[in-house]
């Protein structure tokens, strides 16, 4: 039923309970883990705009961008390693733009047959970013999502 599961990362709490919970799904069903970082673009532009201004040294911009798509991996990579601990296929990706939209796409692109994903984020813009990116991602989505509260 479910031969592929896609978890969108960002290395909050809720984040790695619906890692829990796609890992425990793929067990049932023999199913291979996608882990998704994406790197949001719409904070980004402000980020990158703060340092031009500060600085037109282009290694400076490229630094910055290495260090945040290292910080996607390594998001990932984290995933990954635990699907594979418990038998499973696994494999990680980071992509850039807006999380919603590159999770939908995703989804559709790779035929993914569930998306699990924390209903909130990492800090309280994260949590209203990754709360917003979720119910984005519930109304948009043509795979079926299923939500994964926080622990209450």
């Amino acid at each position: 039923m479910y031969e592929t599961i896609l978890v969108p990362v960002d290395g909050s709490e809720q984040a790695d309970r619906a890692v829990d919970h796609s890992i425990e799904i793929a067990r049932q069903f023999g199913s291979t883990v996608h882990a998704l970082s994406v790197l949001d673009d719409r904070s980004t532009g402000r980020m990158s705009q703060a340092i031009n201004e500060l600085s037109h040294d282009a290694p400076e911009r490229q630094e910055m961008e290495q260090r945040r798509e290292e910080a996607g991996s390594e998001l990932t990579d984290v995933v990954v390693e635990r699907a594979r601990e418990a038998g499973l296929d696994a494999e990680g990706v980071v992509r850039s733009g807006d999380p919603a939209e590159v999770i939908t796409d995703y989804a559709r692109e790779e035929s993914m047959d569930l998306i699990v994903m924390g209903a909130r984020g990492r800090s309280a813009v994260g949590k209203f970013l990754l709360g917003d990116v979720a119910g984005k991602v519930a109304r948009h989505a043509t795979t079926p999502v299923m939500l994964v509260r926080p622990d209450e």
